[in-house]
């Protein structure tokens, strides 16, 4: 079924008009909520995060977009002597499929694959020997939506919600992001 709607994209973004087509850059800026959820232990929190990437716009349709977000760092007190820290960031491919509503605005969709990298510290007060630090990284699907708006030709700004399949099945994380484009 997937592989329906990606040639389907890609047939709708070889018929659409090659007037939007180019190369872009952005970076934004935004929130990560984490949700954990096991047997032991609930939580729910929120970091900041960043990102920067790179994009090609096929037309005013489809694009392709590469970034690597900071998803930002959780900490988890256990009790007043131990605590873990956990450090979230991804380096993720995307098919962008946008709407454009006027010249001005337009709403977008995506989907893709993200390569999330988690590095956690656990830390023992009283019994130093027993820190351990460790890293783990899982590909994982991550699908979002959003909206622009045209400064002009060069300048677009950006705003926008992803969420990602969650890490060892008991982390759920989910990003809100405004940021800046520039085609060249």
């Amino acid at each position: 079924m997937k592989k329906h709607f990606l040639v389907a994209g890609l047939l709708a973004a070889m018929t659409a008009p090659a007037s939007a087509q180019g190369f872009y850059i952005f970076g934004d800026i935004g929130r990560t909520k984490l949700a954990l959820d096991s047997e032991d232990f609930k939580l729910t929190t929120s970091t900041d995060n960043f990102s920067f990437g790179a994009g090609y716009a096929l037309n005013k349709f489809i694009s392709f977009e590469v970034a690597s977000r900071e998803l930002g760092s959780f900490t988890v007190y256990e009790d007043q002597y131990q605590k873990s820290k956990v450090e979230f960031s991804t380096i993720q491919a995307s098919v962008i499929a946008t709407y454009p509503i006027n010249a001005k605005f337009s709403v977008f969709g995506h989907a893709g694959i993200a390569d999330v990298t988690g590095d956690e510290k656990y830390q023992d007060f009283e019994d130093p020997e027993h820190n351990e630090s460790s890293s783990e990284s899982q590909n994982k699907s991550v699908f979002g939506f959003g909206g622009t708006y045209a400064i002009n030709e060069h300048v677009i700004l950006r705003a926008g919600y992803n969420r990602y399949a969650k890490w060892q099945d008991v982390v759920q994380l989910t990003t809100i992001n405004a940021g800046v484009v520039y085609t060249f």
